[in-house]
């Protein structure tokens, strides 16, 4: 499972806790961070700024480095991004699958993937329950496909 913040007051996506896109290049990830880390960084506040809202700036520069340790790292992106897409609400469902249609690939960190007809990949969460029916998104196209997971007995 990726590194995805879950409290319930913070569920801005990475994207958005570093203003920039879902479809931002790796150049614009970073000149995004740099700028909100030098804007947040508790090392770069005036004694009276720390006093006033030091818990909630220092909590917001965390969120920033986390995103940007996420983002920044091809794998670890992906991975999001699949995550995020499965936590969406609606779905057209390209093909249905079973986890045996996918296959385990020890040079990503020993994730299970299956390549799509564009050519990126479906890579299954890790944290996917016994039995039950998941949506994954390709990597790099809009195509959806259903992962029924078989039940444990």
């Amino acid at each position: 499972m990726s590194r995805i913040s879950e409290t319930s007051s913070h569920r801005l996506s990475f994207y958005d806790v570093l203003e920039v896109s879902r479809t931002a290049t790796l150049e614009e990830i970073r000149r995004s961070y740099q700028t909100l880390a030098l804007r947040y960084h508790p090392d770069k506040r005036k004694a009276s700024e720390r006093e006033a809202g030091g818990d909630e700036r220092a909590d917001q520069f965390i969120r920033i480095d986390e995103a940007w340790k996420t983002l920044r790292d091809e794998r670890l992106r992906r991975i999001y991004d699949a995550e995020q897409m499965q936590r969406a609400e609606e779905y057209f469902v390209n093909e249905i699958l079973t986890e045996a249609d996918f296959e385990r690939d020890a040079e990503q960190g020993d994730v299970l993937l299956r390549t799509c007809r564009c050519g990126g990949y479906y890579i299954l969460p890790e944290d996917v329950q016994p039995g039950e029916s998941i949506y994954v998104s390709c990597d790099e196209c809009s195509l959806i496909v259903q992962v029924n997971t078989v039940p444990q007995r």
